[in-house]
């Protein structure tokens, strides 16, 4: 069974898609029963279109995620317009922090995925205070910047995106980083196709996009809860997906006591392994850049906490 703890925009466009990809019974757990009962009748009543013939359920109450082999976190305060994620960290670390006690009591097994914002430091503060091994806690974010980058490769090319590979690391917001020469169309690099000028706007595109959908409609939903039902599916069915989640290091990389995204193969107990690159000058200065923007976000969050 799987448990989204939030059944807002996010967390039911996840279930949805979930379910839509028959990956296991859902539970919606939310702070407003109304909202958690609404959102499970109403995909309910879809499930026969989509041909789904397990579980969907929603409660307030913790106690029913017992069992879960997957608890995803969605719940918190949303980025507002004009926010970055950072400005989220006091808030969606208290929330953070009495969720995850729920998860340690009522389903200890499980692996807990944080998508809450901003989600290198939620997941950090989620494996801290579960106490769980560092592989049963990650957290989604680079997987949605690497579709993006490979949507705005896609679009400047002209070509097909699901030719299109690439990957991204670092913190999920401004100081990501686009690792240009791992992406490539069909095994051919980018850097053989386009000009350093093109692969300079798709960077930058990258990194502002998730703001960018926030200013036109106030929040980024269908690419989020996508991309939680690709790690779901990774994780429920063992599919060992090689790609960039955030996670707890303890000397990869060089760095410690932080998490962030990097590249990993993502399975049935979680992360599996953490892969290194050998990344070229520029990218590990960036890198190392991010990892501190996540390093003084933590500094302030200890401050306020």
């Amino acid at each position: 069974m799987i448990t989204i703890v939030g059944a807002g925009k996010v967390g039911s466009s996840a279930a949805f898609s979930i379910l839509g990809r028959r990956i296991g019974d859902v539970l919606l757990v939310d702070v407003s029963e109304d909202v958690a009962l609404g959102e499970a009748l109403d995909m309910m009543q879809a499930a026969p279109a989509i041909e789904f013939d397990g579980r969907i359920e929603g409660t307030s109450d913790y106690r029913k995620m017992q069992g879960s082999d997957l608890v995803i976190v969605t719940a918190g305060f949303p980025r507002q317009p004009g926010m970055n994620r950072i400005d989220l960290i006091n808030k969606n670390a208290a929330i953070t922090k009495s969720i995850v006690r729920e998860v340690v009591k009522y389903a200890p097994e499980c692996k807990l995925m944080m998508v809450t914002n901003p989600v290198d430091v939620m997941t950090y503060v989620a494996y801290k205070e579960s106490g769980f091994e560092r592989d049963r806690v990650f957290g989604m974010g680079n997987i949605l910047d690497t579709l993006r980058f490979r949507s705005y490769i896609a679009l400047e090319l002209g070509v097909s995106r699901e030719d299109i590979r690439g990957l991204v690391i670092g913190e999920h917001g401004d100081s990501m980083v686009p690792l240009v020469n791992f992406a490539s169309v069909s095994g051919i690099p980018i850097t053989a196709l386009l000009e350093k000028e093109q692969i300079e706007k798709i960077v930058n595109l990258t990194k502002n996009s998730g703001a960018d959908v926030i200013k036109l409609k106030g929040a980024t939903i269908y690419a989020p809860a996508a991309v939680i039902s690709i790690m779901a599916d990774a994780v429920m069915r063992g599919r060992n997906r090689v790609t960039s989640v955030s996670t707890y290091l303890n000397g990869e990389y060089g760095l410690s006591e932080l998490s962030i995204g990097v590249p990993c193969i993502l399975g049935r107990n979680g992360v599996e392994k953490i892969l290194k690159l050998k990344l070229d000058a520029d990218a590990q200065a960036e890198f190392e850049k991010s990892a501190h923007m996540i390093k003084n976000a933590m500094r302030k969050m200890n401050q306020l906490t």
